[in-house]
């Protein structure tokens, strides 16, 4: 229940996140062409720029350095690329975690049920079905619960994976 609930905690965050983060990035610069003029005033282009996502927060530092040599733009703009990694990463190895040992959690839960079952049996003898049935069903639903989870998972991870790997190479 606990994976349950950050997994949805973390992909509804993931999904709000990179779509605030993402942007055209051939149109964002297409729109910041037409309102700049090299070795004039920056502002109306950092002004396009400003509400555009990672993308645009690398073309504002880019902006922002503009009268330099084109090394150290390139630099600037590399800089800011790699400040922005992390925030786009962020959580996916939470969700991959979570992947992994939901499986694991499913089958503890099967184990359990199965104890549980065998004592039943071991105590009254295989007399009383429906109590050594119900403890396999438990174990069952654990089982189904946990490989679910980690179906859900590994769908949304690979998306969100698949999302800021677009992301990064527009970014490049």
């Amino acid at each position: 229940v606990i994976c349950s609930v950050v997994m949805i905690a973390l992909i509804i965050e993931r999904a709000v996140t990179l779509r605030k983060a993402s942007t055209d990035a051939e149109g964002l610069l297409e729109d910041i062409r037409e309102v700049y003029q090299p070795g004039g005033d920056t502002a109306a282009a950092l002004g396009v720029a400003a509400n555009n996502g990672a993308i645009g927060r690398i073309f504002s530092r880019g902006l922002r350095n503009a009268a330099r040599d084109p090394d150290v733009i390139e630099m600037a703009m590399e800089h800011e690329a790699a400040n922005e990694m992390p925030s786009l990463e962020a959580n996916l190895p939470i969700i991959k975690t979570i992947v992994n040992i939901s499986p694991l959690l499913g089958l503890l839960g099967t184990i359990a049920g199965m104890i549980t079952s065998f004592q039943a049996a071991s105590q009254q003898g295989l007399s009383n079905p429906t109590q050594i049935l119900g403890g396999i069903s438990e174990a069952l639903i654990s089982t189904a619960t946990g490989i679910t989870l980690a179906v859900v998972g590994f769908l949304a991870h690979n998306y969100f994976s698949n999302f800021v790997r677009k992301m990064v190479e527009d970014t490049e």
